[in-house]
């Protein structure tokens, strides 16, 4: 920084002061004190995912033409907080504050694969597994052995489970922590959103943005 050493030497005992800065006693090397993780927590806590994933989510809306979600889960449901709309005519329905089931969700299974089998029983034993279409996963060892797939490949398919005629896939959203806060999800009927469209362009397009936002709230992939 080309500053003379006395005044870097009082710069740095200010911060060492402050808690900014810690010196190591056997070598008197300096390096960056707790007070820095104090205030990177409160930037995490405090960043609005909302705010964080608008630009992901038009990128999605833009990219794929169907509508776009960002959902988080309260007391085993999933809570569609934001979404960004399609412009086709024929579209799915969906709107902010509405809740459904996880289990049968692409939102829903994303943000399951990100948390422990304890709890993942728990909501089974609380909400059930109920049947809406015939692919509808009711069985909770079929259930598992999703996650399972889930947490390999890095995103979530709700292959008509919740409503007949719509397709959703879905990348679940971690936070500094590692943690699963929040998952995004294109959806849109059967016949655009195809299988084959999935694998071959909105799988990596999910996974991407879902990444994009998770380094925005401190994640970072080992």
């Amino acid at each position: 920084m080309e500053l003379a050493k006395s005044t870097a030497h009082r710069l740095l005992s200010t911060l060492v002061n402050r808690g900014y800065v810690e010196q190591k006693e056997e070598n008197g090397d300096y390096r960056l004190g707790i007070q820095c993780l104090v205030i990177a927590s409160s930037l995490l806590n405090n960043l609005d995912i909302r705010s964080v994933a608008k630009e992901a989510l038009h990128t999605l809306a833009r990219s794929s033409g169907e509508v776009v979600h960002l959902c988080m889960q309260d007391q085993y449901e999933v809570v569609y907080i934001d979404k960004v709309e399609s412009e086709q005519t024929l579209r799915m329905y969906s709107q902010i504050g509405r809740r459904a089931f996880m289990h049968c969700t692409g939102v829903g299974k994303a943000l399951l694969s990100g948390i422990s089998k304890e709890e993942v029983d728990k909501m089974i034993e609380e909400k059930g597994l109920p049947k809406f279409t015939e692919n509808t996963i009711t069985d909770k060892e079929a259930l598992f052995k999703e996650l399972k797939l889930i947490r390999e490949i890095g995103y979530a398919v709700d292959e008509q489970e919740h409503e007949k005629g719509i397709r959703c896939i879905a990348a679940p959203v971690f936070d500094h922590n590692g943690k699963a806060v929040a998952a995004i999800s294109i959806a849109g009927p059967a016949e655009r959103v195809t299988e084959e469209r999935v694998k071959e362009e909105l799988a990596k397009e999910i996974v991407d943005q879902s990444l994009a936002i998770s380094k925005q709230l401190g994640f970072f992939k080992h």
